[in-house]
């Protein structure tokens, strides 16, 4: 049987085809991104195990009990919302970019925007992140007697990988922006 579509035809679906698929796992991953910070916060706050060593390794509390007062574990539960909230909406965001990916809306201004949305949301994470775990340090160590409560100030390569990441994508949008003004701009001449 022969096909009678022209060969353009057929590698436009492949190449349609193609996009919705790796648009589909990209967004697989990125809401499940978001879903294992929201899991691995609460998670990490309710195991007092798996606290203690965060708060040693990751918050930097070292040679001081670590015994937060309730006062204390609530406050430095209620910080580690605010980076953990501008991660799960940066990898909202990308969802719905790859989402529009998916449906053909791919060299469009909304995407650029979206996309520099997202860069941003990173570079707050990566800017909060240092200082409310200084925050946290203070927080999880201010009932402890005198000379045991502690500021801590931690900064891990992860830090500079989401500022570094969400600098990339403000710049990648603001060119794509560009790239599609220009582009509307060479259609309007032709």
């Amino acid at each position: 049987m022969l096909n009678s579509d022209p060969p353009s035809a057929a590698l436009t679906r492949d190449a349609v085809a193609r996009l919705q698929r790796i648009s589909r796992w990209a967004r697989a991953f990125s809401y499940a991104a978001g879903f294992l910070m929201l899991f691995g916060l609460v998670w990490l706050w309710t195991d007092s195990e798996a606290l203690a060593r965060h708060a040693r390794s990751a918050i930097g509390i070292a040679n001081a009990p670590f015994a937060p007062s309730p006062r204390g574990y609530w406050t430095a539960f209620a910080l580690a919302w605010a980076p953990a909230t501008l991660f799960i909406l940066a990898m909202l965001r990308l969802g719905r970019l790859f989402r529009a990916f998916g449906e053909g809306r791919v060299l469009v201004e909304e995407n650029a925007a979206g996309l520099s949305r997202i860069g941003w949301l990173l570079v707050g994470f990566g800017a909060a992140t240092p200082i409310v775990r200084a925050a946290q340090s203070m927080a999880l160590t201010f009932d402890n007697p005198s000379g045991y409560r502690q500021i801590a100030i931690m900064l891990d390569p992860g830090t500079f990988a989401a500022l570094t990441a969400g600098a990339t994508l403000v710049a990648f949008g603001l060119v794509l922006r560009e790239a599609i003004r220009l582009s509307d701009e060479n259609q309007s001449f032709v």
